[in-house]
């Protein structure tokens, strides 16, 4: 599956996901778990559906290339950081 094809597969799963659930979660009850369960559980599909419409409708080739660079680069200093916080605690072991 490439490209948008499989946007639009995962945003028709989203869409009748949240058709299903909603008929079957509590959302105008008393504020109790299976409330606060069915709210975020609505939210979070609404997140999943806007993520693929963006995905479909604005995202083009040059905002993806944007993006993984952007990625590609926050990687290399999570990576950059966690191998000065390996060498400064081999750094302390060999001193002690």
């Amino acid at each position: 599956m490439k490209g948008k094809a499989k946007h639009v597969i995962y945003l028709l799963a989203a869409v009748g996901m949240l058709f299903y659930g909603v008929t079957k979660v509590e959302l105008n009850g008393p504020w109790n778990a299976a409330t606060i369960f069915g709210v975020v559980w609505t939210l979070f599909a609404l997140l999943v559906i806007a993520a693929h419409l963006n995905a479909l409708l604005w995202m083009n080739e040059e905002k993806k290339k944007e993006l993984d660079r952007i990625k590609r680069a926050k990687r290399r200093s999570w990576e950059r950081r966690l191998h000065q916080t390996v060498n400064r605690g081999s750094k302390r072991k060999a001193r002690g």
